[in-house]
């Protein structure tokens, strides 16, 4: 790897933890600056406007969102395991009292560029196909119990997933975003 690949992945690693942190609005160049270690003309360099940087990290977080359940996928034909370890992806930023990026941009939404609020577009879109096959497939196999379409419950369990994490980080409490984990694994059973 490049040093110029480094330092890029580096900033956007530093970008991502202080968005999932205090949102996108809530945070300037600097401040990346200050915990790199580097000027933030050299921030400018990689990404020259906020929204640049902005698009950046939405299309990376998607494509790891996108690698993160094709690895569910491969690892279990069980749509009931699919969804516990779906809402794991959900839980680690919790476990460091944050929420996932997709949440807190979706937080600023009207302040992003149009191109960063379709990729939070895309970014949900994936989400919400995943959920609604996965609950079709489980559904067909006997894996999952439960009413109405499919569409319809992938959009509740996305809302609250991301709901749970807003929670969980406003009392700083974890056992909130487990205890409506566990309701959303029971009702499918």
């Amino acid at each position: 790897m490049t040093k110029t690949k480094n330092t890029a992945e580096l900033i956007l690693d530093t970008a991502q933890s202080i968005v999932q942190d205090v949102g996108f609005n809530g945070f300037s160049y600097s401040h990346i600056a200050e915990k790199v270690g580097i000027r933030t003309a050299s921030i400018h360099y990689y990404f020259p406007s906020k929204e640049d940087l902005g698009e950046a990290l939405i299309v990376r977080y998607r494509k790891s969102f996108i690698s993160a359940i094709d690895q569910i996928d491969s690892e279990t034909q069980n749509n009931l395991e699919k969804f516990r370890k779906f809402i794991l992806i959900y839980k680690a930023p919790v476990q460091e009292c944050c929420t996932c990026m997709g949440v807190m941009f979706a937080t600023d939404l009207a302040t992003l560029s149009s191109k960063v609020q379709e990729g939070l577009a895309h970014l949900f879109t994936a989400n919400l196909e995943w959920l609604e096959r996965v609950l079709d497939q489980g559904r067909r196999n006997g894996h999952l119990n439960f009413e109405g379409a499919a569409n319809v419950r992938a959009h509740q369990f996305l809302a609250s997933l991301q709901g749970a994490q807003l929670l969980a980080k406003s009392f700083r409490d974890l056992s909130r975003f487990d205890m409506i984990a566990d309701g959303l694994i029971s009702a499918l059973t």
